[in-house]
């Protein structure tokens, strides 16, 4: 993985290496390289298709470039809520969407998040009208370049290590990320405002080599997926009590966080019909379908 310790992915995996040991009274150990001591993402995540590392752990969009398919989760404004997108995780969509994993390379052992990614910027925004001409870092995302230019804002592609002295010294106005990234690198010391958007889910994912996960004996692939899915239930736990924390320390570095009225929200998913246009284009309908359809099924649970 390419984050640290403190990061959700860190405490998702350990939790799976504890458990994996446990329950196979030592057998299996698991070895966990954090921040980046195994390449950069495109770089592990490589490794893990041709099968020099076993597992990796990173965000959906990081896995784009090698499984196009993953783009559906760029679709803005999907989920209602993190509860809503969970259901939908849990349920029968990763199937769905471990069809690509595997034709891919990678077996997806499972998902977990960090809740959404939220904007911040050092001007207030309760209304569209608000975001008109600012300046907003955005990943190097030709769906998330084209979401904030559909709301009005100047999306500006920049690396994540260039973010903080570039709100420091102006020359973008905003950024958007969890609170987990928003606080883990100081945003809120240069910025005045959370503005709670839930854009796009940060969607973390856990995945291993497909030759690997096959060549392993029933039983022991069994305790693998059995302990993966606790580690994601644990790493979501995690991400509910770390969010509430994260949210304080905003506040109490003079950060206000602003909740928008549900039309706003309405309004943004209506702007960002642009971007559900170039998914489509770029993965055909029928997958992109399949997430509404599994969406509208999470919505009628309770």
């Amino acid at each position: 993985m390419t984050v640290a310790e403190s990061s959700i992915n860190y405490k998702m995996v350990a939790e799976f290496a504890h458990l994996l040991e446990q329950k196979s009274g030592g057998k299996i150990t698991v070895d966990i390289y954090p921040s980046g001591q195994l390449g950069n993402t495109t770089e592990f995540t490589e490794a893990v298709v041709s099968g020099s590392i076993d597992i990796g752990t990173g965000m959906t969009t990081d896995l784009v470039d090698f499984i196009p398919q993953y783009a559906v989760f760029d679709l803005p404004n999907l989920f209602d809520n993190v509860q809503q997108m969970r259901t939908v995780l849990n349920g029968d969509f990763p199937k769905v969407m471990n069809q690509y994993c595997n034709a891919g390379g990678i077996q997806m052992l499972g998902y977990s998040d960090a809740g959404f990614r939220e904007l911040t910027t050092n001007k207030k925004v309760t209304k569209l009208a608000d975001l008109q001409g600012q300046k907003i870092r955005v990943m190097t995302n030709k769906y998330h370049i084209a979401y904030w230019n559909s709301l009005g804002a100047a999306a500006t592609p920049m690396q994540f290590t260039e973010v903080f002295m570039g709100l420091q010294q102006g020359t973008i106005d905003g950024q958007e990320n969890p609170y987990m990234n928003i606080v883990g690198n100081n945003v809120q010391e240069v910025q005045k405002y959370v503005i709670e958007t839930n854009h796009i889910g940060h969607i973390i994912t856990f995945f291993m080599n497909k030759d690997v996960y096959n060549s392993l004996p029933d039983n022991v692939r069994q305790l693998v997926d059995e302990c993966a899915k606790a580690a994601t239930a644990y790493g979501n736990a995690k991400a509910d009590k770390s969010i509430q924390q994260y949210k304080q320390t905003c506040v109490n570095a003079g950060c206000q966080i602003v909740t928008l009225d549900p039309s706003v929200i309405s309004e943004m998913r209506q702007k960002s019909q642009v971007v559900y246009d170039m998914v489509r284009q770029d993965l055909g309908n029928e997958i992109v379908d399949q997430l509404l359809t599994a969406i509208q099924q999470a919505k009628t649970q309770k």
